[in-house]
Formats: structure tokens, C-alpha cells, sequence
């Protein structure tokens, strides 16, 4: 049997006592809806199947393009070694790294901000008749599991859209045992994408799209969905300076044009908010070749992996916590 779980009320549902940071205090909870809204609409992964969600079809279509755009997700995870582990899934998407980690021996808990994403993952793990995972909706920054339970906690291009990313990184280490490992993916702000296509390309991007003529070039040279370059162009009439605004860019230009919320760190950044693990290593990659238009879909793969691992977009975080220490090991 698997547990589903509502582990938390409702963003926003509280009524807040009134105090110096009560208008701040609004505002997050404010964000924090729109991102679950968003989400709730959009489950990760979820545009990359035709097939109606929810069937076997769905789920194959979602991990063949998953895999095939990132080809070095599962050996970078090694699901094997987590077997007998207790696994926390932080953000479960549509449920592609959970049933692996199942099927490998590991004891799952989904965790997510949204029903969809809880209920797709429930759905798949039903179909594939995998039992004894857990599903848990709940908010990131306010883990509610007990401390030290944790073999693994794995959070995948999640924790990038929270509002207060460092807390989270906080809330992991509570919850994972001595000894226990963090592997997160956060988007990475010396890449290609952030320091040349987001604060180059896409503002040059962003003008044309302000007539039918630039919208139909962007269209050919992108090759992205029509629907979502028209909402990306009635978000730059309604805001004509808008991708002078480089939160605005980052946000509309990565997770969808109606994205609440994206963030970038550096290795540096990073690592202060891991700091309080006793060991850290980081590892660049992934590279999209429409970042390069005309001769990105031209470049050989080894070519493709030196760049992603100089100046990819996703930053790799592998981090363990603390083991105990004795009082004998101390004295010694």
C-alpha cells in the first residue's frame, strides 16, 4: 500500500499575528501560491508526452525524452547504491527517479508542493504495481519529517524555485542521518545560458517578438511552440521594458513564459549554503544546442560534453552530512 499524505495547510491559510515583517511575510506566502499554482498547472515533464497523461504511453514518452536529454542523470545517481536506503525525493516530478530508486531496493518518500505532481507520481508507481512508497505535499522550507531519518535526499532542478533555496539546504541536513547524502541539481549562473543566451540572445529574442514578422522568425529559428511565443509577446506588450529586468528573464525564459519564480547559483553560492556538510564535490552539466541557433544541432556530442562541463546549465551538488563522533574518537 502507498500513504498520501497532506503534511501541511495550505499556503497562505494561516491568518499571520501582525508584526515589523508582517508585510514581507505576505508577500512570500503570495509567491509561494503563484508557484504552486503554476506548478499545479505545469507538472515537470509533463509538456514532453502527446500521450494522455496518466497511461503507461505517458510515462515512456516522459522518461524517453528525460533521458535522452540528460544522459548523464542516471550515472551520476547510481540508484543501485541506495538500495535498503531510506530516500527522500524532494519535487518528484512525474515520478522518473522514483521508480527507479524502487526498483532498485530503495524505501521511497515523494514529496511535493503540488497535488498533480504527487498524484502523477501515485499513478505511475499503480501501474507499474510498486508498493510501499510514500506521498507527501508539503512546503520545502518547513520539512515535515523527524530529524536524522534520511539514507538520501534528492532533489532534482527543484530547489531553484523556492523562494528561500538556503533554508531548504538547512531543512536537508536536519532530516538526513549522519553519514546521509544530499544529491540536488540547481541551475547554474556561470553557465552559457545565463551569462550569453539569457542576458544576450533572449533580450535581443524578447524585441522581436513585439511584431507578427519577429514572432515568425523567433519561431523558426527557436523552434518553439507558437502558443508559447505569443505569450511570451503579450507579456512584453503589457511590460515593453520587461526584459530589461534580468529576474523577469530568468523567470519567463526557463520553466515556461508565466514561471513565478527562477533562480541561479554559482559553485560559490553553493557552497555556502551547503557549508555545513562535512563533504562537498559539485559537477557541471547539460548543454541544449538551441542555445547556439543554426549549428547547435551540428556540434558532436564531445564537443556538446566539454561545453556542459565548463559552461553548463546545471549545477550538480553532491554533499554528506556529518557521522557521529564518539567521545573515544574525539580523545584519540
Amino acid at each position: 500500500m502507498s500513504k498520501f499524505v497532506v503534511a501541511a495547510p495550505a499556503i497562505g491559510g494561516t491568518a499571520q499575528k501582525r508584526s515589523p515583517h508582517c508585510s514581507r511575510t505576505r508577500v512570500g506566502h503570495e509567491l509561494k501560491k503563484q508557484i504552486r499554482n503554476f506548478w499545479e498547472n505545469s507538472p515537470c515533464d509533463s509538456g514532453f508526452s502527446k500521450a494522455p497523461m496518466g497511461t503507461p504511453a505517458f510515462y515512456r514518452e516522459l522518461d524517453e525524452h528525460r533521458y535522452k536529454s540528460h544522459r548523464r542523470l542516471q550515472s551520476c545517481i547510481e540508484f543501485q547504491r541506495f538500495a535498503g536506503s531510506q530516500i527522500l525525493e524532494i519535487g518528484c516530478g512525474c515520478g522518473s527517479e522514483g521508480e527507479r530508486f524502487v526498483r532498485a531496493g530503495g524505501h521511497y518518500t515523494a514529496f511535493d508542493l503540488t497535488y498533480a505532481a504527487l498524484s502523477i507520481t501515485e499513478t505511475r508507481f499503480r501501474l507499474a504495481k510498486l508498493r510501499g512508497a510514500h506521498f507527501v505535499q508539503g512546503d520545502a522550507e518547513d520539512l515535515p519529517f523527524a530529524s536524522n531519518r534520511f539514507d538520501l535526499v534528492y532533489s532534482h532542478g527543484v530547489l531553484h524555485h523556492v523562494p528561500n533555496t538556503a533554508k531548504t539546504i538547512l531543512e536537508i541536513h536536519r532530516v538526513l542521518r549522519p553519514g546521509g547524502r544530499a544529491i540536488v541539481m540547481l541551475y547554474h549562473r556561470n553557465s552559457f545560458n545565463y551569462q550569453v543566451n539569457l542576458r544576450l540572445v533572449r533580450r535581443v529574442r524578447s524585441r522581436m517578438l513585439t511584431n507578427s514578422l519577429g514572432l515568425t522568425l523567433a519561431r523558426r529559428i527557436w523552434h518553439e511552440p507558437e502558443e508559447e511565443l505569443r505569450r511570451h509577446a503579450e507579456l512584453m506588450k503589457h511590460e515593453p521594458d520587461s526584459h530589461l529586468d534580468m529576474q523577469k528573464l530568468l523567470n519567463r525564459n526557463t520553466d515556461g513564459p508565466d514561471n513565478p519564480l527562477s533562480q541561479a547559483f554559482s559553485k560559490f553560492s553553493a557552497g555556502e549554503m551547503f557549508r555545513q556538510f562535512s563533504k562537498v564535490e559539485m559537477e557541471v552539466m547539460f548543454w541544449n544546442p538551441n542555445w547556439l541557433p543554426g549549428i547547435g544541432r551540428l556540434l558532436p556530442r564531445t564537443v556538446e560534453d566539454c561545453l556542459a562541463s565548463v559552461w553548463g546549465w546545471h549545477l550538480w551538488i553532491f554533499a554528506q552530512k556529518h557521522h557521529l563522533r564518539f567521545a573515544s574518537d574525539e580523545a584519540s
